[in-house]
């Protein structure tokens, strides 16, 4: 599955690129092809906001859907565009200029979108971290970006964003300004509306080959690391996606509930950036809550959401299935493995289509179905989008044969650069060709698509045999008493390793590990791969993202046995 990658060898190769730099995969050859061939462009992210505000100044851009507040705050396409930037201007008081880092932490709202573009604006560096994370990703974010600037809220739940921050300021050389939302302060705090008052400053112009966004892995297996975009990776993600699922599907009149976090890829990318691409509405929830977000679909007439399964798997349990009135259109599933049965039951409880994709902080989509493949492909992952290609290696290091589980490798113009300051692990994890090791496990099937298996590290390995962690977690999925499930792998002195189920029941239900096996093996799933240990759980510990917190189950229950 060829990316299309051009032989441009009688060019003179750019002799500065702001990409090419010791932790980046760019080589001037590699620059060349992807802007030959125009999978890379001049046009800045900034721009998407500018371009919609003069051509729909006065469609709502985006909605705030606070949780305990009535109503909703609206901002339209020209009243974003110019708070985006009287921010820019706000930060330049400040000394934030191109190339530095600005850090954003807040709930998911209209503010966030407008700090993005202003940072956009600068030509600096954008980072957002999740609200709800503790001191030690926060501080992992603010000392390998070196950030200048963060903003942050005050309160959010019973955490304190801003007592984070100052508590981890001393350590943090380089953080210059703390920037709060929502009160004035004269303790070292600089309040946000203060810098819509800032003086007006004609800013250069943004090299849209430069760096633009680090966005940090969620951290579920180690420290997180930054993961390096520019203007042209990002946009290269997002048309090329659209592209392939088709414009239709999404509409002329995309509402876009963003709940997962801003802070985090999928609402930056599938939530700000896609929304203000499409000229649709973005409609910000600042905490998930299930009923809430019913509420909100219907109040709010949502055509489509980005989200992890377990979204969807909520919205489920609500008043929203069978709703006949229901406006969601198209839901994207992305960032976790999708429950095979999932797309078919919530697309007929919601009448929508479910898209299931692959993605990760590292390429925003990279696989993915659309309307236009036959409905079978929905119990995939898809295929490959325009301008990415994959690679599927066996255990012996060739390209595995359809049916046979092996490592996914991918490239393409939306690939991130590498890992921020660290050039030993962008080069461990992409090669001279510049395949990009995923750490995920696939199989193709004879049609083409592509069957996500799970994380390599999230393979059990029973007595020499390989365990399809994310089928049976499928096939649990489906079991009339659990709501969600996941499955580990726990040490044993004679096998290896065994299989453990961790479920969440529906209600009062206490399913027996006998009866879960006997469901499993009417479903037709093989009975070596059935589960020998299950643990029933109220919740199953996530990332803000909505990823399932494997190595936290494998740390509780690994010393069983």
């Amino acid at each position: 599955m060829s990316d299309q990658l051009i032989n441009t060898s009688q060019a003179a190769p750019p002799t500065t690129h702001p990409g090419i730099r010791p932790d980046s995969r760019l080589t001037p050859e590699l620059v060349r092809q992807y802007e030959d061939s125009g999978a890379w462009t001049s046009t800045t992210l900034r721009s998407l906001l500018s371009s919609a505000a003069a051509e729909v100044p006065n469609r709502v851009a985006a909605i705030d859907r606070t949780s305990g507040a009535a109503g909703s705050r609206r901002l339209t396409y020209a009243e974003l565009d110019e708070r985006a930037h009287r921010y820019a201007c706000g930060l330049y008081a400040l000394g934030v200029r191109a190339g530095d880092f600005v850090a954003v932490m807040l709930p998911n709202q209209a503010d966030f979108a407008a700090l993005i573009f202003a940072i956009n604006e600068l030509g600096a560096v954008y980072s957002g971290i999740p609200v709800a994370y503790g001191e030690r990703e926060v501080e992992v974010i603010l000392r390998r970006t070196g950030a200048r600037v963060v903003v942050v809220a005050e309160t959010f739940g019973s955490s304190s964003p801003l007592r984070l921050v100052q508590g981890l300021r001393g350590a943090l050389p380089s953080l210059r300004h703390v920037v709060l939302t929502g009160r004035w302060s004269d303790d070292g705090v600089t309040p946000l509306e203060s810098l819509l008052k800032a003086p007006d400053v004609d800013l250069p112009d943004v090299d849209a080959r430069a760096l633009s966004h680090v966005g940090f892995t969620s951290g579920t297996t180690g420290e997180p690391k930054g993961v390096m975009n520019t203007h042209q990776t990002l946009r290269a993600v997002m048309q090329n996606w659209v592209a392939h699922v088709g414009g239709d599907s999404l509409g002329d009149s995309l509402v876009n509930l963003v709940a997962s976090p801003v802070g985090h890829h999928t609402g930056f990318l599938w939530g700000v950036l896609l929304t203000t691409y499409l000229r649709g509405t973005a409609v910000y929830l600042d905490r998930w809550a299930p009923d809430q977000a019913a509420h909100v679909i219907r109040e709010e007439r949502v055509t489509a959401m980005f989200s992890a399964p377990t979204f969807l798997q909520d919205l489920l349990l609500t008043d929203l299935a069978h709703d006949e009135t229901c406006s969601l259109r198209t839901v994207v599933l992305a960032g976790a493995p999708v429950p095979r049965t999932l797309p078919k039951v919530a697309g007929e409880m919601f009448g929508c289509y479910v898209c299931p994709a692959w993605g990760m902080t590292e390429l925003g989509i990279g696989i993915s179905c659309a309307p236009h493949l036959p409905a079978t492909a929905q119990t995939t992952d898809g295929v490959p989008v325009p301008g990415t290609a994959i690679s599927v290696l066996g255990s012996d290091g060739q390209e595995a044969s359809a049916g046979t589980i092996g490592s996914l490798r991918i490239r393409g113009a939306g690939l991130f650069l590498g890992y921020l300051d660290l050039p030993e692990v962008t080069a461990a994890e992409i090669d001279g060709d510049g395949w990009f090791k995923t750490g995920d496990t696939v199989r193709l099937t004879e049609e083409g698509y592509v069957l996500l298996e799970g994380r390599t590290k999230d393979i059990v390995i029973r007595g020499g045999e390989n365990i399809p962690v994310t089928a049976v977690e499928s096939v649990l999925f489906q079991h009339p008493d659990v709501i969600e499930a996941t499955v580990i792998g726990v040490p044993d002195a004679r096998l290896g390793e065994r299989a453990c189920a961790v479920v969440v029941p529906s209600g009062d239900a206490r399913p027996t590990l006998g009866e879960v096996c006997d469901f499993l093996l009417e479903q037709g799933l093989s009975k070596h791969f059935l589960p020998e240990r299950l643990e029933i759980v109220d919740e199953l510990p996530k990332t803000p993202s909505g990823k399932i917190r494997k190595v936290e189950l494998r740390g509780q229950y690994g010393g069983l046995s």
